[in-house]
């Protein structure tokens, strides 16, 4: 099974993809889409080992490091890698 989930820019503003398959629905921002990301892998019991990522403007995909900060809640800080 896929482990990633990627938050990447659509024609409408931004969507999600699990395991590549992409949300139904589109965001007005990233930080929309990233929630409802962790809220949908959350009720489905997929957030543990879920590696985060988002689309650079090259294409490449970085990852993103979740940091939990309480109930359910969670930060996210930038990967940066060489």
């Amino acid at each position: 099974m896929e482990k990633y989930c990627d938050i990447v820019p659509h024609a409408t503003g931004w969507v999600y993809v699990i395991d590549g398959v992409q949300s139904v629905s589109y965001y007005h921002t990233y930080d929309l889409a990233m929630d409802a990301a962790k809220a949908k892998l959350a009720r489905d019991g997929l957030f543990e080992g879920k590696i985060f990522r988002r689309q650079a403007l090259n294409g490449d995909m970085l990852p993103i490091t979740v940091i939990a900060t309480g109930q359910g809640a969670a930060r996210i800080k930038p990967g940066f890698h060489a």
